[in-house]
């Protein structure tokens, strides 16, 4: 039973190429040195592409895979909210040695990160998704180290950043929204307040971990208000001309902070639908609880484009809730992938045993939770969602239609 029940926590707060160009001797020199010319055209194309150098965390795991894939392929055709204007070189945060111009090391767990590749590198963006997995019994270590995996890598990534000489233009964070709490039947949106509990509580330290960041915003703006102020106080020297104050340096310039509250991601691949799959499959799904319980979905491939839309908008700031505009209850969820999948949910897990084998809190904080969360400031920022039909996106996921 405890193995079922496992089962069904699918919970989450949470890659230039050079042309080959062929020098053999060839009978026509002319069509060969065309072939050439043709290929370089397009290498050149390539370089006067706006380009962006993208530094990524947790970029092996469920969602960092498919950002690094779609940043890297472009291959996101049909995103209305894309700008194809822009190519991305991609950069990974590794825990081990590096292998490739292409990785830095860290150890969030020491707070360690290689400053000096950091510096040298002066990355345009950089996407923060690493944490600790949810799954697992809930111990105090274990609850510990899901508080800790997140402040202490977003911390240890924040202070590095606002020392090197450039900081990124943007840095996003993955979050939760179950910083609203885990009791949630009315909507809620970006300007509703912090609720109660664990994850809760996580969340909001979580996003505070981005205060080292703030913070050099900050100064940044006191020192151009200041100079602002010098500036507007001109003095007349001995030749008679009109002398200015200094004037505020360019370089400085505060990094865009964007938090993502990101629901329950929808893919086979992983996350809930991955953990859900095969059990319905093999007609073993069924409601849990009172089934009344709404579950923040989103799609695997509207959450990447919400990324991609936080990168390219401006004014795309602070904490976003990356969840469908239509979140749907547990019992509608339910009965929606059993007939996708043409399958029964005739099974019925009650709260009481759940809350035995799972514990309390990590019951009514997981499977048990209730969070309808609604996309106010996406809808605002004018970002279009490619999937909001929980049936059509459900159908495509599983009977894996393009």
């Amino acid at each position: 039973m405890k193995r079922f029940a496992a089962v069904l926590i699918g919970v989450s707060i949470t890659g230039l190429a050079i042309p080959n160009i062929n020098f053999n001797n060839s009978s026509d020199n002319n069509n060969n040195k065309n072939k050439i010319n043709n290929k370089i055209s397009k290498m050149n194309q390539n370089q006067n592409q706006n380009v962006k150098k993208v530094l990524i965390s947790g970029a092996s795991g469920f969602i960092g895979n498919a950002l690094t894939k779609t940043l890297t392929e472009g291959n996101d055709e049909g995103n209305v909210n894309s700008k194809n204007d822009t190519r991305y070189e991609i950069y990974k945060l590794v825990r081990k040695t590096p292998t490739s111009m292409y990785e830095i090391e860290w150890n969030p767990d020491k707070q360690f990160i290689d400053k000096e590749s950091l510096e040298s590198l002066q990355p345009d963006v950089v996407i923060h998704l690493a944490g600790e997995n949810i799954l697992g019994i809930w111990t105090e270590e274990k609850k510990r180290k899901i508080l800790e995996s997140r402040t202490k890598g977003t911390t240890t990534l924040c202070e590095a950043l606002s020392s090197i000489s450039n900081p990124p233009k943007v840095f996003i964070s993955a979050s939760g929204c179950t910083y609203y709490g885990s009791n949630v039947y009315e909507p809620v949106d970006e300007y509703t307040p912090k609720g109660s509990g664990f994850f809760s509580d996580v969340v909001e330290k979580w996003e505070q971990s981005c205060d080292p960041l703030r913070k050099r915003n900050e100064r940044i703006l006191n020192q151009q208000q200041q100079e602002s102020v010098n500036n507007s106080t001109s003095t007349t020297s001995s030749n008679g001309e009109v002398e200015i104050g200094p004037s505020s340096p360019s370089a400085l310039k505060p990094t865009r902070i964007v938090n993502l509250r990101i629901g329950l991601v929808m893919d086979k691949a992983g996350g809930l639908l991955g953990s859900m799959y095969y059990p319905f499959l093999f007609g073993l799904g069924g409601v849990i609880g009172s089934g009344k319980q709404y579950l923040p979905w989103v799609s695997l491939r509207d959450a990447i484009s919400v990324i991609k839309f936080a990168i390219e908008n401006d004014q795309v700031n602070g904490p976003i809730n990356v969840v469908s505009i239509n979140p749907a209850t547990n019992y509608e969820f339910t009965k929606t992938l059993g007939n996708v999948l043409n399958r029964p949910t005739i099974f019925w897990i009650p709260e009481t045993p759940l809350r035995y084998i799972l514990g309390k809190d990590m019951s009514e904080e997981t499977v048990l939770s209730s969070q309808r969360v609604l996309p106010r400031k996406l809808l605002d920022y004018g970002f279009r969602f490619q999937d909001t039909n929980l049936t059509a996106t459900l159908d495509r996921i599983v009977n894996e239609k393009k």
